[in-house]
């Protein structure tokens, strides 16, 4: 089992970034249907693959899941994904101020991740 943490690693730093990808074309193109594309096809799925790789390095490492800096990414990563698919729900909601809070919590979700504060 321990021989599949650097592919879970790998995998689990490729859906970040395809998080990150997915969540910033559901702001860049001006066309809604472009953004939903983007939201639905990419940081959707991205999104699953992230979390999933996420739990199963957690068990084969025996991290407790339930601590802080998990709970933080978690949290934070949910809470970005639900501000991207509100931006795609209807046509007008793509602001500066709205990209701003789906990619910050991304950005905190890695920085939980990789400092892993107490």
């Amino acid at each position: 089992m321990l021989a599949l943490v650097p592919l879970l690693r790998v995998i689990k730093l490729l859906a970040v970034a395809a998080l990150f990808s997915g969540t910033i074309g559901a702001f860049v193109p001006r066309d809604l249907g472009d953004r939903r594309v983007f939201a639905y096809g990419i940081a959707g799925p991205a999104f699953g693959a992230a979390w999933l790789a996420g739990f199963c390095l957690g068990g084969i490492e025996e991290l407790p899941l339930l601590s802080t800096w998990v709970l933080t990414g978690m949290a934070c990563s949910f809470f970005s994904l639900q501000v991207v698919l509100y931006a795609v729900g209807k046509d007008g909601r793509r602001t500066p101020g709205t990209a701003a809070t789906a990619l910050l919590p991304l950005v905190a979700t890695v920085a939980v991740m990789v400092y892993r504060p107490a």
